[in-house]
C-alpha cells in the first residue's frame, strides 16, 4: 500500500472511530436520559402514593371513635409523615361555604366583593352568574343567558352548579377568579344550607345580611383557624352523616418532588361504606 493510501486509510479510520464514539455518547445519554426520567417517574409515584395515604388518614381521624382523636373540620392544618414524605392536610366542611348555585342578587355581589371585584367587571360577573342558575331565559342587565353562549356550544344550566370548575363557562369568570373563589364557596350543599359553625370567615360575611369580614362571627371563625380558640367538635363521628367535606393533601418528598389530592367526600354512617367521594382531582 503507498504512503497516500496509508494516509487515507488512517484518515478513515479515525473518522470511523469518530462516528461510532458519537454513537456511543448518543446512546449513552439517551440511556442516562430515559434513568433519569424513569427516576424523576418513580418518585411522581411515591410522592403521589403518599398524597393518596394523606387521604385516608384524614378519612380514618374523621371517623375516629375517640372524640379526643377526631379530626376538625375548621381549615387547619395537620402536619404528617408518611414514609419519606411530609403532609400537610386540611379539612373544609362544604356547609361552611358560600352555595354558589343558590345566592340572590346580594350575595352574589358580596361574594364578587370578597374576591376583588369591582365595577363594571364585578356586575358583568354577577348578573351573569345569576342567569346561569336562574330558571328564565331573559338577561339581566349586565348578564348573559343563551344566545350569549349558543356560538361556544354552551348550554346555561338554569339551576345549580355541577362543580365550581362550572364557574369557567359563565361570561365574565376566568381561571384566576374560580381559584379565588374556590376556597370559600361550594356546588355540593344547594339543598342543605349554610353552616357557619366551621366557615370560612369570608364566607360568613358573604352569607350575613350585611356581612363583612369584620363582623363578631367572622373574627371568631378567624381567630379559631389561627388556633387562638378552640373550634367547636361534633360530639359523634355519625354526626357527620351526609356532610359534604374537602379533604386537601399536599405531599412533599425530600427532593421536593410534589404531589397534590383534593378529594371531596360524603361521610354515609354506615359500616358497609362508611364514606362516598363526590369529586377528586
Amino acid at each position: 500500500m503507498s504512503d497516500g493510501e496509508d494516509g487515507y486509510a488512517l484518515v478513515a479510520a479515525v473518522a470511523s472511530i469518530a462516528v461510532f464514539a458519537a454513537i456511543a455518547l448518543t446512546v449513552l445519554s439517551a440511556t442516562r436520559m430515559g434513568i433519569d426520567e424513569v427516576a424523576a417517574e418513580h418518585a411522581q409515584l411515591q410522592a403521589s402514593a403518599a398524597a393518596d395515604a394523606g387521604v385516608v388518614l384524614a378519612l380514618s381521624g374523621l371517623m375516629a371513635g375517640d372524640a379526643t382523636q377526631r379530626w376538625s373540620l375548621d381549615g387547619r392544618e395537620h402536619q404528617l409523615a408518611f414514609s419519606d414524605a411530609r403532609l400537610h392536610v386540611r379539612i373544609e366542611d362544604e356547609r361552611g361555604k358560600v352555595p354558589i348555585g343558590a345566592l340572590d342578587e346580594p350575595m352574589a355581589t358580596r361574594l364578587l366583593e370578597e374576591v376583588g371585584l369591582d365595577g363594571d367587571r364585578l356586575l358583568i360577573a354577577r348578573d351573569s352568574l345569576l342567569d346561569w342558575t336562574d330558571g328564565d331565559d331573559e338577561p339581566r342587565p349586565f348578564g348573559a343567558e343563551s344566545s350569549y353562549y349558543k356560538a361556544a356550544g354552551i348550554l346555561p344550566s338554569n339551576g345549580f352548579l355541577s362543580s365550581i370548575e362550572e364557574l369557567g363557562s359563565i361570561r365574565g369568570f376566568d381561571v384566576a377568579l374560580v381559584e379565588r373563589i374556590r376556597p370559600i364557596a361550594t356546588a355540593y350543599t344547594a339543598l342543605a344550607g349554610f353552616d357557619p359553625r366551621f366557615a370560612h370567615p369570608q364566607a360568613i360575611a358573604v352569607m350575613e345580611e350585611g356581612g363583612h369580614v369584620g363582623s363578631p362571627a367572622a373574627i371568631d371563625r378567624a381567630r379559631e383557624r389561627s388556633g387562638q380558640r378552640t373550634a367547636l367538635e361534633f360530639t359523634d363521628a355519625t354526626d357527620l352523616a351526609g356532610r359534604p367535606l374537602t379533604i386537601i393533601v399536599e405531599a412533599q418528598l425530600p427532593d421536593g418532588v410534589r404531589a397534590r389530592r383534593r378529594v371531596v367526600v360524603e361521610v354515609t354512617g354506615r359500616s358497609d361504606r362508611p364514606y362516598l367521594v363526590r369529586a377528586s382531582d
